[in-house]
C-alpha cells in the first residue's frame, strides 16, 4: 500500500512539473517578432527602412557606421570596467574605494556614449525628420516588445504615410 502511494504521488507530481513546463510554450517572450526583422518596423529592410530614398539610407547607414566607430573605444573600456567590478565583487572582501573608482570609470565612459548618441540622433534626424529612433536607437536598440522585439528606426505611430 505505501509503494503505491508513493508511486503515485511521484507521477502526479512529475505530470504537474511536465504540464507547467508544456503550458509555458516554446521560446518563452517570442513570437512572430523575435527580432529575426521579419515582422516588426525595424532597421534594414522593414517598412520605414522602404520608405527612405537610397540617398537617405546611406547616409544613415555612414552615421550609424561612424557612432559605432566613435564610440567603439568607450563601449570597450566601460564593459572592461563592468568585468573587473564584478570580479572585485567576487572577492572575500572587496574594496568600497576601487568599487566606487570603477563605478566612476564606467560612468565617464557611458556619458561619452551619451553624448555620442545625441549627436548621432540629431544628425540622423537632419538627414531623415520624420524617423523616430526611440529611446537608444544609437545603436540599434529602439524600442522593444518583449524579447528581441522591434530593434532600430521606427517610424512615428502618426507617420507621414498615412496622408499621402
Amino acid at each position: 500500500m505505501k509503494k503505491t502511494i508513493i508511486i503515485s504521488s511521484t507521477l502526479l507530481m512529475v505530470a504537474l512539473v511536465a504540464g507547467s513546463v508544456f503550458a509555458w510554450g516554446p521560446g518563452y517572450g517570442r513570437g512572430m517578432d523575435s527580432g529575426s526583422g521579419q515582422f516588426c518596423q525595424g532597421f534594414r529592410g522593414q517598412t520605414t527602412w522602404n520608405d527612405l530614398s537610397q540617398n537617405q539610407r546611406e547616409e544613415l547607414t555612414a552615421l550609424r557606421q561612424k557612432f559605432i566607430d566613435e564610440t567603439y573605444a568607450a563601449r570597450s573600456a566601460k564593459f572592461v570596467k563592468h568585468q573587473e567590478m564584478r570580479l572585485l565583487m567576487e572577492t572575500s572582501d572587496p574594496d568600497r574605494a576601487k568599487l566606487g573608482a570603477l563605478l566612476q570609470e564606467i560612468t565617464n565612459f557611458q556619458k561619452q556614449v551619451m553624448e555620442k548618441q545625441i549627436d548621432f540622433q540629431l544628425a540622423a534626424k537632419k538627414v531623415a525628420p520624420g524617423l523616430d529612433m526611440g529611446p537608444g536607437g544609437g545603436y540599434n536598440r529602439g524600442r522593444r516588445s518583449g524579447k528581441g522585439g522591434h530593434r532600430g528606426w521606427q517610424a512615428p505611430e502618426n507617420s507621414s504615410s498615412d496622408t499621402d
